[in-house]
Formats: C-alpha cells, sequence, structure tokens
C-alpha cells in the first residue's frame, strides 16, 4: 500500500468514522431533543438533498481549476463547522437551514474528496487501490456505528451531542490529513473550451443516470429489509442487525480480493451486468421470505444478503472503473461531481421507492425492483459503446464494441 493510499485511507476512516456514528443516531437526537418531528426531519433532509444535487458539477469543477487537493481539504474543513451547528438547531426552521448548508458544502467536498482519489491513485493498481480505501472506511462506518449504539445506550441528551461533535471532528481530521497529501497542480481552461464540458457528454451523463439507478440497492440495507422482516415476515426483529453485520463484514473481508479481477472497460462492463442480476435474485428471494416460516425466512434472507453483498462489491468495483476511465484527463473534478449527483438523486429517492413502491405492493413489489436493476445491469454495455468526442479514447472501448 502507497503512502498516498495510506492517507486516503486514514482521511476516510476518520470520516465515515463520524459519519457512521451520525447517520445512526441522529434521528433520535433530532426528533427527541431538537424539536424536530419525524415529518420535519423527513421534509428537511429531502430539501436538503435537493440543494446537494446541485453543488457536486460546480466544487468539481473548482477543484479542476484551482487544485483538487487543496480544494477538497477546505471543503472537508468548512463541512466540519457546518456540522457543528446541528448542536444549536432548535426547531424545524433551523434544522433545514443548517442541513441545507452541510449538505450543500459535504457534497461538493465529496465530489473533491472523489477527484482527488481518482488522481492519486490512476495506473496499473487504481481498481486495488480503491478496494483498499472502501474496506478501511466500511471499516470505519461499522466502528462509528458502535459508538452510535454506546450513545443510544446511554439515550441522553449529551451522548447523542458528543457524536454530533465527534462527526464535526471527523470532517476536520480528514481535511487537515488531505492537507499531507501531495499538491495536485491546477488545469486552466483552454481557450474557447467549454468550461463545464461533462454536461455535454452523452456517455458519461447516460452512465451517471444508469449508475443513479443501481445505486437505489444500498437502500435495501438499511431500509427494505427492516421494514420487509418487520411488517411482512415471520423472522425475527434482530435479524435485521445480522444482515447489516453480515454485509459490513463480507466488504471489509472481500472487497480487494474481488476487486482484482475488475480493472479494465471490459471487466466492470461484465461485473456491472452481473451484478444487477444478482440484485435481482437478491429482491426474488427477499419477496418469497414472506409467508415463510420463521427458519425459512430467515435462510431466505440470508442467502439474498449474500447475493446482495457480491452485487455491491463487485457494482461498487465496476462504478470507480466506469467514473473514472470515462473521465477525459484534467477533468476529473466535475466528471467526479457530476457521477456523485447520482448518488446523491438516489439518496434522496431510494426511501420513497422502497418503502412506499416496494414494501407496499408486497412479493411483485420486490420482483419489479429486482427486473429494474438487472435491466439497468444490462444498460450499461450499450452506454459504454456511445460515442462522444468529450470522453478520451480508451483501447478498452474496442473490446467493449466486439461483445
Amino acid at each position: 500500500m502507497s503512502v498516498n493510499v495510506r492517507l486516503l485511507g486514514i482521511a476516510v476512516f476518520f470520516n465515515l468514522l463520524g459519519r457512521g456514528a451520525f447517520m445512526a443516531s441522529s434521528a433520535l437526537y433530532f426528533t427527541r431533543f431538537a424539536g424536530v418531528t419525524p415529518g420535519q426531519l423527513g421534509v428537511g433532509l429531502a430539501v436538503a438533498g435537493a440543494t446537494g444535487l446541485v453543488s457536486g458539477v460546480p466544487f468539481g469543477h473548482l477543484a479542476d481549476r484551482r487544485g483538487q487537493r487543496d480544494v477538497a481539504a477546505v471543503l472537508l474543513i468548512l463541512s466540519a463547522l457546518a456540522a457543528g451547528f446541528f448542536l444549536v438547531v432548535g426547531g424545524f426552521v433551523q434544522f433545514t437551514a443548517v442541513a441545507v448548508v452541510f449538505t450543500f458544502i459535504e457534497r461538493g467536498a465529496y465530489a473533491a474528496r472523489q477527484a482527488v482519489l481518482s488522481t492519486l491513485t490512476a495506473g496499473e493498481d487504481a481498481t486495488l487501490a480503491r478496494a483498499q480505501i472502501r474496506t478501511i472506511g466500511n471499516l470505519g462506518v461499522a466502528i462509528g456505528s458502535g459508538i452510535a449504539g454506546l450513545a443510544i445506550w446511554a439515550d441522553t441528551q449529551e451522548a447523542y451531542m458528543g457524536v454530533i461533535g465527534f462527526n464535526a471532528a471527523s470532517y476536520l481530521i480528514c481535511g487537515l490529513v488531505f492537507f499531507a497529501l501531495p499538491r495536485i497542480a491546477a488545469v486552466p481552461v483552454q481557450p474557447g473550451a467549454s468550461k463545464l464540458p461533462v454536461l455535454r457528454d452523452r456517455r458519461y451523463t447516460a452512465a451517471t443516470m444508469v449508475n443513479m439507478i443501481m445505486v437505489i440497492h444500498f437502500a435495501m440495507l438499511d431500509i427494505g429489509f427492516p421494514l420487509w422482516i418487520a411488517q411482512h415476515t415471520n423472522a425475527p426483529h434482530w435479524m435485521t442487525a445480522v444482515l447489516i453485520l453480515f454485509n459490513t463484514a463480507g466488504c471489509v473481508l472481500f472487497q480487494i480480493s474481488a476487486s482484482r479481477r475488475i480493472g479494465t472497460l471490459e471487466s466492470a462492463r461484465r461485473s456491472w451486468r452481473l451484478a444487477g442480476f444478482l440484485f435481482l435474485g437478491t429482491c426474488v428471494l427477499t419477496g418469497l421470505a414472506d409467508g415463510a416460516s420463521a427458519l425459512g425466512a430467515c435462510v431466505l434472507l440470508l442467502v439474498a444478503a449474500g447475493l446482495h453483498l457480491y452485487g455491491e462489491i463487485i457494482q461498487s468495483a465496476a462504478g470507480w472503473v466506469i467514473s473514472i476511465d470515462l473521465a477525459p484527463a484534467g477533468q476529473n473534478g466535475q466528471y467526479q461531481g457530476l457521477f456523485t449527483t447520482g448518488f446523491a438523486f438516489s439518496q434522496m429517492v431510494a426511501p420513497f421507492v422502497i418503502s412506499t413502491l416496494v414494501i407496499e405492493n408486497g412479493t411483485i413489489g420486490w420482483v419489479c425492483l429486482g427486473a429494474t436493476f438487472a435491466l439497468a445491469g444490462i444498460a450499461m454495455t450499450p452506454v459504454l459503446r456511445i460515442a462522444d468526442g468529450a470522453s478520451s479514447a480508451n483501447p478498452c472501448d474496442k473490446e467493449i464494441a466486439r461483445s
């Protein structure tokens, strides 16, 4: 593991350590101690999520033009400041205002951070390096969730506020570690060139949209399984914790080994297609758990979680290759900004898709969602065949065209 990968891993670990703790416990704090009702919490987060959709590309563009490392570090430190203001929230208006500011900056920081990661890990072992960083990040999320569990067990306002302060500190640490990375030179705009060519890149835009649909699968773990287990199966409620632990441990243990085989656009295309069918299998088995005995439901859910785990691992690795290899040199920031906007949109709509369209329609809802994943898996092949002058030529494109 190179020095750059090690530093990136440390930065991401601390960032996701705090964010994992915050995400697992913040809803309880806001609804119990900050004067926000559950309904207001959902509205505020939706408004903030919509705001975050417009920050990725411009901040990514800024990172390209002013230096990716410096912009990412500054935005991470500003995210720490914004996250700290959650400590003084008192009511819906204040919560929404802080959430909007925080999400706007944090989404931009994420786009710039991804640009730094793609630039500093470029090369022969890029996919392996990104897998190592994601593994370290998953470990941070797991430990952060444990910290949140301690706060929930204590169940005091002070404990929850400690988690919020810890989350703010995690962004600060991440930003400071970024300053220890090599400085990345700014890329000047060529005279007469479009300032935001990513918006005219048909292939990259289409890939972002396909990815936007596919990454809804992340909501299956923290929203779909818990609601389905509680409302439609005979499985014990603690199966939710088992499935989350199974997924977290599996990502930590197998992300690196599975990613070694995904390093070109051709291998990414095949893995993406396979992931779509794995998610289809996940959805079908989850739907079949309705009406099964307690033991049968547990078995079906465990197998479904296994398919989801492998699908998540290879889809993540394939997504890295696609998002980075299709981006022209010197424009990683704005291209990663667009790709992360797809993630942000998915995070905004996924709770509604899972909780309303899927759960309320029972098994047929799961089958329809699975079919959508399978189609998204297949769709990436014609997307990668799209010829676009804004995209850099890649020798793997010939392999895709022949397949």
